[in-house]
């Protein structure tokens, strides 16, 4: 069977010599009854020990392996299969000439050459040669100026002279591209000549903008539904001046060669495009060649690396800003809690402190909102059992949807466990029902869907890519008015909402965002106008590994103790020093004051000085808190610390060393917060 196969076969052992063949690869190959293979190969391909050896390489890693190699006789498809212990079988198969230029365009009537990475001439057909006077082998031979500008007038050499040639260029591989030679009176042709056989979509124009003539490609590229007499600013938008004022300057001969990225305006998708301007004129008969050339992929990368831009810079506004406020309402709510001392609830200022305490802590919840955007919030992950975590929130959800709204949960049986932390993932949960709640004033029906998925390969979709593995799907399901195609990719953006003044604040869907990609998941939303909406969050499933178990949570009790130590405080805010510093002054601690790291670090080079616990922030100028601590550690080491900070836990840095003895105290804090921290580090 294998002599009778039309293809040539060798048989070699792994060494590449020839232990047989069938009749063709004797017909196809000099060299092929014996001997190696390589010596057999030489006549036909350029390198033949760099094809064994790489097609070799690749046998290693599996039973068979295949390449289509360029050579001067066509295209040949070089394959090897394991056929036994040491046993290598080859074939070699002729491809058709489908992607070959020569046989398909040798009687193309526009002139066609084939171009090599290096500039080299491959192959011209009969229209070319005749245009350029003769075989050539390289573009410098061929045109005036190199290198050749693609979808332009361009200047070739010829036995009568120079002649301007429209240049259309289509790269067939990364090896090799197509040129096409449009002499510039043809390209100005009212029919536009041989442009219809072109693999490029090009446009004659008027002056004014109207379509002489296109060839399919672009009659393509434009959705189909262009035709001549047509306007080209009715068919792409975007230039960001009008149309017609390119067109007159083109047709004027003040823009040369110009081209702009546009917008088309197909109702089916969204598609971009690269549109070149030409001026050619023709027994004094001005018209435009516009050449196309589809760059939604371009455009969709460049719109995904402005939003991550975006996305990013925001992110470090919003931490900055939340750094920023988390430092004055600690300053705010503290000294509140100080008067709060003073005052019993029969005063008359009780209920006036109250209300600032109240809204202190709103202000705090919507710096919260700020960090969990930025992705820069302290999260405490724990394992969770998604339903039972919607269990115990689904009475707190009844009560947000209302009387008007009914809310249904459905589980998976199977469902798995996830690692997350559960007050930032119930506020998830909370901001998708209110948001479906309010896309429904008339009411409707919430699903709250969970299911067990396994990804085998990644999943790709709205300009992010889900690794493979195993994830559990939480879907928030309604029946309301559903989100325009348009703003779909911004409500994930801070601030952007489309509810009326004082119905929102635009951060419930960022925050949403932040907390499940800092939980490592993703959150994709599907929506049709009129039809409802389904945010999709992917979490990944916890490894369930083997751990000890954790011991049952201690409720802290507020402590009535007096302090009997010494604190060393370094804040670099003076308000928020002048509160702790009050604070645990009343608490009976002995507390000693530093505005920075170098007065911390002068104050205890003094060996009189007895200090129970560190108390410090953690950024600030010159030396960081984790920096100094590290320093006087060395000579005290054991003394307690406690970390306080308006970023998240994370400002410590992944990078150094984790201090021994120390806890985190997020800003802003109560006064009896700092003070039983302070009390569990010092007992």
């Amino acid at each position: 069977m294998i002599d009778a196969d039309p293809a040539a076969q060798i048989l070699t052992d792994d060494m590449g010599r020839i232990l047989t063949c069938n009749r063709a690869a004797r017909k196809r190959f000099e060299h092929a009854g014996a001997g190696m293979l390589t010596g057999a190969l030489a006549g036909t391909f350029g390198n033949p020990a760099g094809i064994v050896h790489r097609l070799q390489g690749g046998l290693s890693r599996g039973d068979g392996v295949s390449e289509d190699i360029q050579t001067r006789l066509g295209t040949i498809r070089a394959a090897v299969h394991r056929a036994g212990p040491g046993r290598q079988l080859w074939r070699f198969e002729t491809l058709p000439d489908r992607g070959q230029p020569g046989r398909m365009s040798e009687h193309l009537p526009v002139a066609m050459i084939t171009v090599g990475p290096t500039g080299a001439i491959l192959f011209m057909n009969d229209a070319a040669r005749t245009l350029a006077g003769g075989r050539l082998k390289s573009l410098e031979e061929m045109f005036v100026s190199v290198p050749v500008r693609a979808g332009e007038i361009n200047r070739i050499r010829g036995d009568d002279g120079p002649t301007d040639v429209m240049v259309f260029q289509q790269d067939s591989t990364a090896r090799r591209r197509e040129m096409y030679l449009l002499p510039a009176g043809q390209a100005g042709a009212v029919g536009l000549g041989g442009l219809e056989g072109l693999p490029v979509p090009v446009l004659r124009l008027s002056p004014a903008g109207r379509i002489v003539a296109l060839n399919v490609q672009a009659r393509t590229l434009l959705g189909g539904q262009a035709a001549t007499g047509d306007l080209l600013l009715d068919l792409m938008t975007g230039l960001g001046r009008p149309l017609a004022d390119w067109l007159r300057e083109v047709s004027e001969g003040r823009l040369v060669n110009h081209t702009e990225f546009l917008r088309l305006t197909r109702t089916d998708r969204e598609m971009f495009v690269q549109v070149t301007l030409s001026r050619v004129e023709e027994e004094d008969e001005v018209s435009i060649v516009a050449v196309l050339h589809d760059a939604t992929e371009l455009k969709t990368l460049e719109a995904q690396f402005v939003q991550t831009q975006k996305m990013q810079a925001i992110g470090q506004l919003a931490g900055g800003v939340a750094h920023d406020f988390n430092n004055l309402l600690t300053a705010i709510s503290g000294h509140c809690d100080l008067l709060l001392l003073r005052h019993d609830q029969g005063d008359l200022d009780y209920a006036d402190l109250i209300q600032i305490r109240q809204n202190a802590n709103r202000a705090a919840a919507l710096v919260s909102q700020l960090l969990a955007f930025s992705r820069k919030q302290t999260l405490r992950p724990e394992v969770l059992d998604l339903r039972d975590t919607l269990a115990d929130l689904t009475h707190l959800l009844n009560r947000l949807v209302g009387e008007k709204v009914t809310l249904t949960l459905t589980h998976d049986p199977v469902l798995k466990t996830v690692r997350a932390d559960k007050r930032q993932l119930e506020q998830v949960l909370m901001n998708l029902v209110v948001n479906a709640r309010d896309a429904m004033p008339a009411g409707g029906e919430i699903r709250i869907d969970t299911e067990a998925r396994t990804l085998t390969e990644p999943l790709r979709r709205d300009r992010a890519r889900v690794p493979a593995g195993d994830y559990v799907l939480v879907r928030v399901i309604d029946q309301g008015e559903g989100i325009d195609p348009d703003k779909q990719q911004k409500v994930f953006e801070p601030f952007y909402t489309t509810k009326r003044t004082g119905e929102g604040t635009g951060l419930g869907l960022s925050t949403a965002y932040g907390i499940v990609k800092q939980t490592g998941g993703f959150i994709f939303v599907d929506s049709e106008p009129g039809a409802g909406t389904c945010f999709t969050i992917y979490l990944p499933v916890f490894a369930d590994i083997e751990s000890p178990p954790a011991p049952d949570p201690v409720a802290v009790q507020p402590s009535t103790r007096q302090g009997d130590g010494v604190v060393l405080l370094v804040e670099d805010e003076a308000p928020v020093r002048a509160f702790a510093s009050r604070a645990l002054r009343l608490r009976g601690y002995t507390v000693l004051e530093a505005e920075s790291a170098e007065d911390a670090l002068d104050l205890l080079s003094d060996p009189a000085v007895a200090v129970d616990v560190f108390v410090t922030d953690v950024v600030m100028p010159g030396l960081d808190g984790p920096s100094w601590v590290r320093r006087a550690l060395k000579d005290r080491p054991n003394v307690r610390v406690v970390f306080v900070s308006g970023y998240a836990e994370g400002a410590f840095g992944d990078d150094g060393p984790k201090v021994p003895n120390s806890t985190f105290l997020p800003k802003p804090f109560s006064l009896s917060q700092l003070t039983e921290t302070v009390n569990r580090q010092m007992h």
